[in-house]
């Protein structure tokens, strides 16, 4: 009878120390989550989406599409240091002219718009005192003796687009009926290239010579 009490016991005995390991196992892990709980969280940076920088315009190729970033510009005439001069896209004749060193004490800038806007390639010609230009005959040079008309025996398609009236199509026209016909005998006979008629003869006669 008293073996039988002592192994109830010894069983009580390992069940209490089983459970109370147990429970304070159970209470370091509470105490160890309120701790975690009351510790201050670093805050989350918010995500924002991607955005690639911005490549610097300086650094960044020519496209289609896009401006050059100069201009040429060949300043004849009365100036003081004629030349083929680098401007900016929206230069003005006013600046080609400074750019060449300003107009000599000859120059009659009266027959030239110093406003006009330049494009890359133009010549602009600055005429002199007593010199007669016709129409916009000052963006184009002049020959000897012609007073800064166009030479249709001699001017490119491109120099004939000069011409008040003449787009690309009338001016390689120009020049392909001279390659086939040889130089123009009058200034009437550019009237029989075909798409220039008297009309349109009328619209740049005072430009042109021979």
């Amino acid at each position: 009878m008293v073996q039988w009490e002592w192994d109830f016991t010894s069983r009580e005995k390992k069940w209490m120390i089983v459970s109370g390991g147990l429970a304070l196992a159970l209470i370091v892990c509470l105490v160890w989550i309120w701790k975690q709980d009351e510790t201050p969280k670093e805050s989350a940076a918010p995500l924002t989406p991607y955005q690639p920088a911005e490549a610097d315009a300086s650094d960044s190729p020519d496209t289609a599409g896009e401006k050059n970033p100069w201009i040429m510009i060949d300043v004849k005439g009365a100036v003081k240091k004629p030349g083929i001069y680098r401007l900016d896209p929206e230069s003005r004749v006013h600046d080609a002219i400074l750019k060449a060193g300003g107009a000599r004490s000859d120059a009659d800038l009266d027959q030239v718009n110093l406003a006009g806007r330049l494009t890359d390639g133009k010549v602009v010609y600055i005429p002199k005192k007593g010199e007669t230009l016709q129409g916009t005959a000052w963006m184009n040079p002049p020959a000897d003796g012609t007073g800064g008309k166009i030479n249709i025996n001699s001017a490119t398609a491109e120099e004939l687009q000069q011409l008040n009236g003449v787009g690309a199509k009338k001016a390689q026209a120009i020049v392909s009926y001279r390659e086939e016909n040889g130089p123009f005998q009058s200034i009437e006979e550019i009237s029989n290239v075909p798409g220039i008629g008297e009309k349109t003869l009328e619209q740049f006669r005072d430009q042109i010579t021979l």
